[in-house]
C-alpha cells in the first residue's frame, strides 16, 4: 500500500468538503496506523541483531553449515522481517539463503544453511541483510550487518604414502637404511663384540648374562627437512595450462606438507604468488613474498595450508623472478635440507641454479606440471648433477608417492 499518504490526502480533501465525521474518523484512523506503523517497524528492526557462527576453516569438497543468530533486543514485537545473506557463488550449494521470519519481544531465533567448498580459496561473507516494515507494508527499511566474516577453503589434499625424498641430515626420527645416520636413542638390539667397535656401544648387563660381550645396535635415522618452492608466476605457464598446472602444484605442496607433519618433520613453504592478505603498498621484492620457516607441528601445517588456500596466480610481469627467489631464499636453509622445486617445466638457467643449491648440500627435487616434449632430456641432464627430475600432469601423476 505504497499509495496510502496519497489516499491519505485525497481522504483529508473529501472531510474537509463533506464535513462528514465518518470521513473524519477514518482519517484519524488510517493517519495513526500509518504514523504508528511506520515508527513502530523503524525501531523495532534497529533493535534486531545478528551473529554468524560456523567453521573458519574446511576441506576441499567439504559441506558446512552455517547458523545466523537472531535476536530481537526491544519489547516491541517485530511483525515481519526478511533475512539475506551474501556468500560467494564458488560456496553456494543451492539456493541462496532468503528467509521472512516474525519476532516476539527479546526473542532469540536460529536459522541454518549449508555451503560446501568447491574451490580452494579465501572467501569473505556478508553483509547480512535485513528488510522490515509495518503491517500495511507502506514503508519498509533495510540494515546492513557489517561484519568481518571469512572461510578459508584448504585445497586437496592427496593421501601419499611414501615420497622416497633423499635427505642427508641424520638424527631425525625417520627410519633410514644408511648406516652413517645411526640414531643412539633408538636401540634396535644387540650384537656379539667384533674389534673395533666402540666402548661406549657396549652393553654390559647383557653381556654378563650371556657370558660375551654384547654391542648395542641403533636403529638408522633421518630428518627430512623439506622446504618447498612454488613458483605461481603467471608468465612461466601459458594462458591454456595456467590455471590446471598451478592448481595441481598447489595440491602437490598441500599433500607433501601434510604428510611430512604426519611424520614429525619440518617443512617450508617459499611462493612467488600474491597472497591477498598481504599489504597492498607493498612492493614485489624478495623481502615481500609470502614465506613460511622450517617448522613442525599442526599449528604450523595449518598456517602452510592456509596459505596455500588464499595464495593466487601473480599477472604476468609483476611477480618476482622465480630463479633469483630460488637462489636468494635457499640461503639460509640448513645443510642436508631437501628442496622440492615445483614449477612448470624447466627453463633458461633454472638446471644451473639447482646445481648451486646441490654445491650448498641441499638435496633437489624438481617437480615440473606442464607438458613438456623435452622433459626426458630435462630429467636426463639433472641426473647428471644429481637432481630428481618428476614430470606430473595429473594427480594420477602423484601415484609415484603413493
Amino acid at each position: 500500500m505504497r499509495g496510502l499518504l496519497p489516499f491519505l490526502i485525497v481522504l483529508f480533501g473529501v472531510a474537509f468538503v463533506t464535513k462528514v465525521d465518518f470521513f473524519f474518523y477514518l482519517l484519524y484512523a488510517l493517519s495513526g496506523i500509518y504514523v504508528l506503523g511506520r515508527v513502530w517497524a523503524s525501531r523495532s528492526l534497529r533493535a534486531v541483531s545478528l551473529s554468524r557462527h560456523h567453521e573458519r576453516r574446511v576441506f576441499w569438497d567439504e559441506r558446512f553449515e552455517v547458523q545466523i543468530e537472531v535476536r530481537n533486543g526491544s519489547l516491541l514485537p517485530v511483525l515481519w522481517m526478511r533475512i539475506a545473506d551474501t556468500v560467494p557463488a564458488e560456496l553456494a550449494a543451492g539456493k541462496l539463503f532468503r528467509q521472512v521470519v516474525s519476532l516476539s519481544p527479546r526473542e532469540r531465533l536460529r536459522l541454518t544453511y549449508t555451503l560446501v567448498g568447491r574451490r580452494r580459496g579465501y572467501y569473505e561473507l556478508g553483509p547480512l541483510v535485513t528488510e522490515g516494515g509495518d503491517l500495511l507494508g507502506s514503508a519498509s527499511y533495510e540494515k546492513r550487518h557489517a561484519e568481518d566474516d571469512h572461510v578459508i577453503v584448504y585445497p586437496k589434499i592427496v593421501a601419499l604414502r611414501d615420497l622416497g625424498f633423499p635427505s642427508q641430515s641424520p638424527f631425525g626420527t625417520l627410519p633410514s637404511r644408511e648406516r652413517l645416520f645411526e640414531d643412539p636413542t633408538r636401540i634396535r638390539g644387540v650384537r656379539d663384540y667384533q674389534p673395533g667397535d666402540s666402548l661406549r656401544r657396549m652393553d654390559w648387563k647383557t653381556s654378563a648374562r650371556v657370558g660375551t660381550l654384547q654391542v648395542r645396535r641403533f636403529e638408522p635415522a633421518i630428518a627430512l627437512e623439506t622446504a618447498v618452492f612454488l613458483n605461481l608466476d603467471g608468465g612461466d605457464y601459458g594462458p591454456v595450462e595456467r590455471l590446471v598446472a598451478t592448481e595441481l602444484g598447489i595440491v602437490i605442496a598441500a599433500s607433501i606438507s601434510v604428510h611430512l607433519v604426519e611424520k614429525r618433520q619440518s617443512i617450508g613453504l617459499v611462493t612467488n604468488g600474491l597472497d591477498p592478505l598481504r599489504d597492498p603498498d607493498l612492493e614485489a621484492s624478495l623481502a615481500a613474498v609470502p614465506a613460511l620457516p622450517l617448522r613442525k607441528g599442526r599449528e604450523h601445517l595449518m598456517d602452510v595450508l592456509d596459505l596455500l588456500a588464499r595464495i593466487q596466480v601473480t599477472p604476468e610481469g609483476e611477480a618476482v623472478p622465480f630463479l633469483d627467489l630460488l637462489n636468494r631464499r635457499s640461503m639460509g636453509l640448513p645443510w642436508g635440507s631437501t628442496v622440492v622445486v615445483l614449477t612448470s617445466r624447466e627453463v633458461e638457467g633454472l638446471l644451473n641454479t639447482l646445481l648451486t643449491l646441490r654445491r650448498r648440500g641441499l638435496v633437489v627435487i624438481l617437480v615440473t606440471t606442464c607438458t613438456d616434449r623435452d622433459f626426458a632430456r630435462t630429467a636426463r641432464s639433472a641426473d647428471q648433477i644429481g637432481i630428481r627430475a618428476l614430470e606430473v600432469r595429473s594427480e594420477q601423476g602423484m601415484d609415484v608417492w603413493r
